[in-house]
């Protein structure tokens, strides 16, 4: 009963209403205790019936707080009666305190106690990447850094290709397919065993992972305006170019005489003629 009360109640409940209801209860417990040092056990007894009223709600709201909170012992199972206040005193109170402590400051502490997460750091995503769009960042235009950030990787992809007539998507096609390299169409290669199905998948992957950064990412900041990039969905965008560009330096190119090499990752980009990037 217990974590069903906490999952009806535990992520939904009014706590401030909480702590006001937890409060006046603990104030009856607190008049409880008064009449009966004072001999008024009428009105002790009327006191008594209060909370015998609303102590199944209270156990609910305590176990809001916390599951157990509100499980504590029942009278039936003490020495006291309900008209006793060394019962609520003793058995209820330290409980019903405790909840309303939760309620006060549960929600706050959680906030400021949890674990600390990753941050995605923008200056150690790929050069190609933050290199691009560190300027226009820094200006306000994400946007136009996302923009800039995709062209400069389908710029690095024509170099390390040596092809200047195809780009972005189209390109991330020809050249992570699987199929083999022709005449003016060198392959993107993986290392690994390429028997193997980690291997295809990874080409797979290339071919249809690249073409999504151009198409659902470039594409937009190049052709709509005043897209309202967040800094949040923006740096996300630049990653998944980063891992793109990690992926284009990883691989070696393999052409159709056979030969395979490896280019720099880094290094002054070549200004090629006639360079594809609209």
């Amino acid at each position: 009963m217990t974590v069903d009360t906490h999952e009806r109640y535990g992520h939904h409940v009014d706590h401030e209403w909480a702590v006001g209801k937890l409060r006046s209860f603990v104030a009856g417990i607190n008049r409880l205790y008064a009449l009966r040092q004072k001999d008024l056990y009428e009105a002790a007894r009327d006191t008594a019936d209060e909370l015998i009223c609303i102590d199944p709600v209270m156990r609910d709201l305590m176990n809001a707080a916390k599951p157990g909170f509100g499980d504590y012992v029942s009278v039936e199972d003490t020495k006291f009666s309900h008209y006793v206040d060394d019962y609520w005193d003793l058995n209820v109170k330290p409980w019903a305190l405790r909840a309303i402590g939760v309620h006060q400051l549960g929600a706050e502490a959680r906030e400021r106690m949890k674990p600390d997460s990753p941050d995605l750091v923008a200056d150690q995503l790929h050069p190609w990447v933050w290199e691009a769009a560190a300027p226009l960042w820094y200006a306000g235009s994400t946007q136009a850094a996302v923009l800039a950030a995709a062209q400069s990787v389908n710029a690095r992809l024509q170099q390390k290709l040596s092809r200047h007539d195809s780009s972005d998507a189209a390109l991330c096609r020809e050249s992570f397919s699987r199929n083999d390299p022709v005449t003016g169409q060198p392959r993107l290669r993986f290392p690994g065993d390429r028997e193997s199905d980690t291997w295809r998948s990874r080409q797979n992957g290339g071919v249809q992972f690249g073409a999504g950064c151009f198409e659902g990412l470039r594409n937009p900041a190049a052709h709509e305006h005043e897209l309202d990039l967040s800094e949040q969905i923006a740096l996300e965008q630049l990653a998944a170019f980063s891992v793109l560009a990690r992926w284009i330096g990883e691989c070696t190119v393999e052409t159709a005489d056979g030969a395979q090499n490896v280019t720099e990752e880094s290094g002054p980009l070549s200004e090629a003629p006639g360079m594809l990037t609209s």
